[in-house]
């Protein structure tokens, strides 16, 4: 058992072939999610929790029938955002907010790019892949591209090699964070942090005179 499931127990799971609608119920609890979360990030926890297979899930939450190896882009023209909310149990703009819109962001990585700290709490966020903004708005690290053990790096979209690693790279599997991942058990976002990566995700960026890693957790 990876080490982001290890703390909770797993349901026995019955799937469909055309819904993600488990006959037994799963586990997801919305608490888990912090702001601005990623749709990756939001799929990561809800196959690790209850361990499913990338093709299980991928297929599913497309618009259109997609190949889940190929994969398609996280983006609200690509994802049945209602579906994923009715399966999550989360609200519509949780959902909306996890995925890219053209026009919406100044430049967005085709790349997964992360903090190691914050895949650490279990975290990745819409924030992390901006283009335009080099650091994490809760650490103030350099944002990474790159695996620390192979130096691969992994294309940004839906597929089952990615939602099969959840906070690993999709490569080798070695752990995106520097420490065990766990996002079940963990001290909540400050409000401070919280407030920087909202102020990030809106446009409204970093106060004059104000270093951005002063606005982080440490």
């Amino acid at each position: 058992m990876s080490d982001v499931a290890s703390s909770a127990a797993l349901p026995i799971l019955t799937f469909g072939e055309t819904t993600l609608s488990p006959s037994m119920g799963y586990v997801f609890d919305p608490r888990w999610l912090d702001p601005c979360e990623s749709l990756v990030s939001m799929l990561w926890k809800f196959t690790a929790m209850n361990g499913l297979g990338g093709h299980s899930v991928a297929s599913q939450i497309a618009k259109r029938p997609v190949d889940p190896y190929e994969g398609f882009a996280a983006t609200a023209a690509e994802v049945d955002i209602r579906g994923v909310a009715r399966a999550l149990g989360v609200p519509l703009k949780v959902v909306r907010t996890a995925v890219y819109r053209p026009g919406l962001f100044r430049g967005w990585c085709s790349k997964l790019r992360f903090c190691p700290r914050c895949m650490a709490r279990g975290y990745h966020g819409v924030v992390h892949q901006i283009g335009c903004e080099p650091q994490c708005p809760v650490h103030g690290l350099w944002l990474e591209t790159e695996c620390p053990g192979c130096g691969a790096t992994t294309d940004y979209r839906i597929d089952v090699r990615l939602l099969d690693a959840p906070f690993r790279c999709a490569h080798c599997r070695r752990s995106y964070a520097p420490t065990r991942t766990s996002f079940v058990s963990r001290p909540p976002l400050s409000k401070r942090a919280r407030s920087s990566i909202v102020r990030m995700f809106i446009g409204v960026g970093n106060a004059p005179g104000r270093p951005l890693h002063q606005r982080a957790e440490r």
